[in-house]
């Protein structure tokens, strides 16, 4: 990316967070400019392609203001010894080390330290030279880099910082390709056989194929996973930027140069295909057949492969997608809790913090990507950057609240404000709740312990109002998950492929904040018996969810309930093992369970109401009807007087009658009879 040099203050880049996204760091991160590496961060800037550096950002980098400089993503390992001199000062290695921690350093460059580091009234920045960095020249101060003068004895960097993990701590490659054991081993496979020495294509005579599709969310680690799978195959990756590419013409250039220049084994890694062939791309027909001409180009290219990444597949049209030159295609999930704690360790490993909770920090990131986690660490970072402090949780949950989560312009679900203690009684079915939900999100260990899978999901069936959706909705609250509610008819639609589009997006909303809850209610509108409606949607729907049920779709820690009055109107097929399994039936209310809601109440009776003559009197009433005619009484007693505080005997037997009586009012006391 070409950017003009402006004036800036050291020791961070400032550019425009548009071109960052552009370059893969919506968060911001390091750069090569010049003859260094610079940590860049989103910032207002004079235009749009303008960078401002600082006078030794600039000194290192060998330019000057005005220039025009290529800048670029840059990896940077952890650095295992730098080397500094050039003042006669003496000066301790631990506070070196703290000094230049988390900040990127190049051989040549010059570098401010401290003194004596976290002690404003004591410390005094002096300026030095990096000599050396091993290995590679180049490299990122972590907490375990060796910093010292020239000619002294080393001293090792402190233990690692409280806060952090014990053992070795991932890197955020490694944590973006945490849980995703499945896709590398796939793609490892597919690159292997496309990049092969003895050409195992031609050898056993298979049918031609340039590569395979990829999509993810931006920030999930297609990248990583590319990387990672090329390593293993022994190919080279070569990465197409297409960045500010506007014009067809200019797609065919560096598809054309990456083609021509490209030996095997090799695989031309083409990103963010979304800017060039989306629905509301310009040029999209040349785009296709560009693409068109470039998988047949690579097809042809021995020991050449290529992969297309693009954050959804559906955003192509049908004829790359159903091209046979790219019969596979794989998806990368959303960051689930996991990945999200694993990047967590990774981005603050070199980061000085106090005692951080990391997996309490993942469950507030629902629907973050990894960059944004990245993003939420480097903010937390320049919180502290001046300071000489640690970051702490409360730091980073600033941080986070200041991150736009890129995965969340969907609803990221409920998390419901009560649990099982407003639940009247329902004992076996809150206990076979807890046991097929709960135990499987927070103690997995009961399941393996008898080498068995936990079940995924479960039904509710029962007459109307007996408390399906409340009792799933304090389920989600006691879990912790989020919960996603849909009513059946909500998700069909009379357009060919729409409904079934509707389930994979919920789905994947649910993975995006997992653990999750998806709650079908009403399903048997949604998935009736196959063959019996005169609706072929419902057909379609019902293939769509069997699909993302089974796990064809990874579906990650996502829990599916449904619920129904009807259990023999849901196809068969949903309610084999493996599927919604367990089925539970909540029928109405016996006497417990009426005398529990009574007793979970906040309605102020008057002295004169017998609560067990009601308790009684409601049988044959659905937990909806008793809140209801509850309802009703006290409505009764505002209408009666306006400044009511309590609810009366007649308020109760008005609404009591009413409920037993079709929503007809009592007789009046003076009403004549015939």
């Amino acid at each position: 990316m070409r950017f003009i040099v402006r004036q800036g203050a050291d020791p961070q880049a400032r550019a425009d967070s548009t071109l960052l996204t552009a370059m893969g760091l919506p968060g911001g991160g390091i750069v090569t400019i010049g003859r260094t590496h610079v940590l860049v961060v989103p910032g207002e800037v004079a235009t749009t392609n303008t960078i401002t550096l600082g006078d030794r950002s600039r000194d290192n980098a060998g330019i000057g203001v005005g220039d025009s400089v290529d800048a670029k993503r840059a990896i940077l390992r952890e650095a295992k010894r730098v080397v500094v001199g050039g003042v006669d000062v003496e000066l301790d290695g631990r506070h070196l080390a703290r000094s230049l921690q988390g900040n990127p350093v190049t051989e040549g460059d010059k570098v401010v330290v401290h003194t004596s580091y976290g002690s404003d009234a004591e410390s005094e920045e002096v300026e030095l030279r990096v000599l050396s960095v091993e290995p590679g020249g180049a490299g990122l101060v972590g907490n375990s880099t060796v910093v010292h003068e020239e000619g002294e004895q080393p001293i090792p960097v402190a233990a690692q910082p409280s806060g952090h993990p014990g053992g070795e701590t991932p890197t955020t490659a490694a944590a973006l390709l945490a849980g995703l054991d499945t896709e590398l081993e796939t793609l490892t496979g597919w690159l292997s056989l496309l990049t092969s020495p003895q050409d195992l294509p031609g050898a056993w005579n298979l049918p031609r194929v340039a590569g395979v599709l990829l999509e993810g969310p931006t920030g999930s680690g297609k990248s990583e996973l590319v990387a990672a799978a090329a390593e293993s195959a022994r190919a080279t990756v070569i990465e197409v930027s297409l960045e500010l590419v506007f014009k067809p013409d200019k797609l065919l250039e560096r598809l054309e140069k990456a083609v021509s220049t490209t030996t095997g084994p090799a695989v031309i890694f083409v990103d963010r295909l979304d800017s060039v062939a989306g629905d509301d791309a310009m040029f999209r027909n040349q785009v296709t057949a560009i693409l068109r001409w470039f998988l047949d180009t690579v097809a042809d290219k021995a020991r050449v492969a290529t992969v297309l990444a693009i954050s959804s597949v559906a955003k192509l049209t049908e004829t790359i997608t159903g091209s046979a030159l790219l019969p596979r295609t794989l998806s990368i999930p959303p960051p689930d809790l996991t990945r999200r704690t694993l990047l967590f360790e990774a981005a603050l490993a070199a980061v000085p913090t106090e005692e951080l909770d990391f997996e309490r920090l993942a469950s507030r990131t629902a629907g973050f990507s990894g960059a944004d986690i990245i993003a939420s660490v480097v903010h937390a970072s320049a919180l502290i950057a001046s300071t000489g402090n640690a970051v702490t949780d409360e730091l980073l949950d600033r941080a986070i609240r200041d991150t736009t989560p890129s995965l969340g312009t969907a609803s990221l679900g409920e998390l419901p404000t009560y649990g099982f203690e407003r639940v009247a009684n329902l004992d076996e079915v809150k206990q076979r709740l807890t046991e097929a939900v709960i135990w499987q999100m927070q103690e997995p260990e009961r399941f393996e312990r008898l080498g068995i899978e936990p079940p995924k999901g479960l039904l509710l069936y029962g007459p109307p109002g007996t408390g399906k959706t409340f009792v799933t909705r304090a389920l989600a609250h006691e879990s912790g998950a989020a919960f996603f509610t849909i009513k059946g008819a909500e998700l069909l639609d009379k357009f060919v492929g729409e409904s079934e589009r509707a389930v994979r997006e919920v789905f994947a909303r649910a993975r995006a904040v997992a653990p999750a809850i998806l709650f079908f209610d009403e399903i048997d509108a949604l998935a009736p018996v196959r063959g019996n409606s005169t609706n072929s949607v419902t057909d379609s729907v019902v293939a769509a969810l069997l699909t993302e049920m089974d796990g064809v779709s990874d579906r990650g820690d996502v829990f599916v309930i449904g619920a129904t009055n009807r259990r023999d109107l849901v196809d068969a097929a949903l309610l084999r093992p493996g599927r919604l399994e367990t089925h539970l039936y909540l029928g109405l209310p016996e006497t417990p369970s009426r005398r529990a809601f009574f007793g979970i109440q906040d309605i102020p009776f008057a002295e004169d109401v017998d609560t067990d003559y009601y308790i009684e009197a409601t049988e044959g009433l659905s937990f909806a009807d008793m809140s209801g005619m509850l309802r009703e009484a006290a409505l009764q007693a505002l209408r009666r007087d306006s400044t009511a505080i309590d609810v009366t005997k007649a308020d109760m037997d008005f609404a009591l009658y009413r409920y037993k009586n079709d929503g007809k009012n009592p007789p009046s006391p003076d009403d004549s009879q015939d």
